[in-house]
């Protein structure tokens, strides 16, 4: 199996690019926090991606957060120990009037975004919440509100960035 390989240069002009999309729909204000979805993988995309809609709140960056997701075969995040996590996330901005911004550099399957959208639209309300990815597997069960390309799994390989180390474990292509 091969790889849909991301190169450096690719990620960096497709945040870019997906920045662009979130811009134009105006969702994103000064009141936004980018949610790291999977903070292993998606770091690099909210960190340029805080900084780059900063225009929104006079050039400081948004503010971040952070939420584990599960990866597949992960014996340490079980589904129900992830819900929990999803609860408690929420908890924080239950009251709070933020906007939230969840983004992770690629959905594949769509199972943790989907779980995600579930437990938020119950502890927050849904026009506070937008999903964000840089890449979409074509069959993953999730349709986020921002994403930059879609690729197909049997046709161009798994999803691989430059900075992957080619032994992980969570990934058998």
């Amino acid at each position: 199996m091969s790889d849909f390989y991301i190169s450096v240069e690719k990620e960096i002009h497709d945040i870019g690019r997906l920045c662009g999309v979130i811009e134009q729909d105006g969702w994103v204000d000064r009141d936004t926090v980018i949610v790291v979805c999977s903070p292993e993988y998606s770091s690099i995309i909210c960190q340029l991606m805080c900084h780059n809609l900063s225009h929104v709140r006079d050039h400081v960056p948004l503010d971040l957060d952070f939420l584990e997701m599960p990866y597949p075969g992960q014996q340490g995040l079980t589904n129900q120990a992830y819900e929990q996590l999803i609860r408690n996330f929420a908890q924080k901005y239950r009251n709070v009037i933020r906007k939230l911004l969840f983004v992770d550099s690629g959905v594949l399957r769509g199972q943790n975004f989907t779980t995600l959208k579930q437990i938020m639209k119950e502890q927050v309300a849904s026009h506070l919440t937008k999903y964000a990815c840089l890449y979409r597997q074509d069959d993953s069960i999730f349709e986020p509100d921002y994403c930059v390309e879609q690729f197909n799994f049997d046709r161009d390989g798994g999803l691989t960035f430059w900075w992957e180390h080619p032994d992980n474990p969570y990934w058998d292509w």
